[in-house]
Formats: structure tokens, C-alpha cells, sequence
């Protein structure tokens, strides 16, 4: 019987401590996410600004993607997750509201008024959501929607890239770590959330997307340092030209 029960203890022992392991290395993933959400976009603002140029880039993209980061955030927030399984993504969601800036001001032939209207009933709309919260259903559907929507946007930069043959003014950094990130997200909500599939679907369409914009840095890779080039030298002599 003392043996039958030392058995037992020792059993429960283990189990609490592959428990606390288990959480140990979840926090450990959750905050080198969070700390390299820090660093994702900022290569891509530098590139734009030091090109002054947002050549290359699709709006549609950082729309969407802006628009669909904030979506799974509001998700995760109606859903009661805790703040280091989705905190990346409030992160990013404000380094794409910088780059959709920058897009705009180097894009004096757009048109500014819908643009600023479309943000602010965003804006509105996202206060409602995070104040009033959602039924079940729409609920579920504001989870689904980032996998369409974020993926989705990724298209119109894809199709661009292959039509240029050469990715512009982006950055690899942003789509390395955002393809690492995603990766590592997929872990952490399969260990934390293994019934929420939303959760799950979300960072694993997204990391599928993000490989094939570092497939295309790598075959346009000389053409793309070529346009970079180019448009770095109109910026100079635009500068020198104004002095």
C-alpha cells in the first residue's frame, strides 16, 4: 500500500511539474514575442523614410493588415485571453498606423478626405465593440475575420511583387519576424488555448503568407537593391534641388 502510494505521489509530483514547465516556457515564448513585436515593423519606417519613397508597397496591404491585427486584438480581448497571448499584435497594429501615415504623406495624389473619414468611423466602431462587446456569433466572426482579411491583404503585395519583379521599399526584417512570430504563436495557442481554433488558424495562415513574401526577397533580391538605389538617388537630388 506505501508503495501504491509513493507511486501516486510521485506521478503528481511529475505531472505539476511538466505543468509548471509548461507555463514557464508559454511566458518565455509569449515575452520574446512581445519583445520582438517591438522591433517587427521599424526597419520597414525606416525604409520609407530613408528613401522617402513608398515605392513598391501596396495600400491594400497595410490596410488590411492594420485593420486585421486590431481585429484579432478586440477578439482576444471580448474572449477575456490573457494580454501576453495576443499583446504582439497591439503592438504591430500601431507600427502599421505609422506606415499607413508615411504611405499617405508620400502619396500627395491621393485623395485624403475618404481616408480620413474611413479612419474615423473605424476609430468609432472600435470603441463600440470594446465598450458594448459582441454576441457569441459576432464574436466568432470578428475572430475569422483577420485569417481573410490580414491574409488576404498580403495578396495584392504578393501579385504586385511578382508583377514588378522586385518588392520596393519593404523590408525583409518585418516579414522574417512576422514569419518566426506567427510560427511561435501557433505554438503558444495550441499550449494555452487548444480549443479555440480561431486562435490557432489565425498565426498559422498568416506564417504561410509571410514565407512566401521571404521567398520573393530572395528571388528579387538584385532588382529589388537596384529600385531601392533609384529611388534613394531622386530623393538626394530632389533635396540638393531645393537648396
Amino acid at each position: 500500500l506505501d508503495l501504491v502510494i509513493c507511486s501516486d505521489l510521485r506521478r503528481v509530483y511529475v505531472m505539476a511539474d511538466m505543468s509548471e514547465l509548461k507555463q514557464l516556457v508559454v511566458m518565455a515564448l509569449n515575452c520574446a514575442m512581445l519583445a520582438g513585436s517591438c522591433l517587427m515593423k521599424l526597419p520597414q519606417i525606416y525604409n520609407i523614410l530613408k528613401a522617402g519613397s513608398v515605392v513598391g508597397l501596396s495600400e491594400a496591404w497595410l490596410v488590411n493588415e492594420c485593420i486585421a491585427s486590431l481585429l484579432f486584438v478586440y477578439y482576444n480581448v471580448l474572449s477575456g485571453y490573457p494580454f501576453m497571448s495576443f499583446g504582439e499584435n497591439v503592438i504591430v497594429g500601431l507600427q502599421n498606423m505609422v506606415i499607413i501615415v508615411l504611405f499617405w504623406q508620400y502619396s500627395p495624389q491621393l485623395p485624403r478626405l475618404p481616408r480620413v473619414a474611413g479612419s474615423a468611423i473605424f476609430l468609432l466602431a472600435s470603441v463600440a465593440v470594446l465598450v458594448l462587446g459582441l454576441p457569441a456569433a459576432a464574436l466568432a466572426a470578428l475572430g475569422g475575420a483577420p485569417i481573410f482579411l490580414g491574409n488576404g491583404a498580403k495578396v495584392p503585395q504578393i501579385l504586385k511583387n511578382m508583377s514588378q519583379k522586385h518588392t520596393g521599399t519593404m523590408s525583409v526584417v518585418p516579414a522574417f519576424l512576422g514569419f518566426a512570430g506567427c510560427s511561435v504563436r501557433v505554438l503558444t495557442s495550441i499550449l494555452q488555448m487548444p480549443e479555440d481554433l480561431l486562435a490557432i488558424m489565425n498565426p498559422l495562415t498568416a506564417a504561410l503568407m509571410w514565407f512566401v513574401l521571404l521567398v520573393q526577397f530572395l528571388m528579387f533580391y538584385e532588382a529589388t537593391k537596384k529600385v531601392q538605389e533609384e529611388a534613394e538617388a531622386k530623393k538626394k537630388a530632389a533635396a540638393k534641388k531645393a537648396e
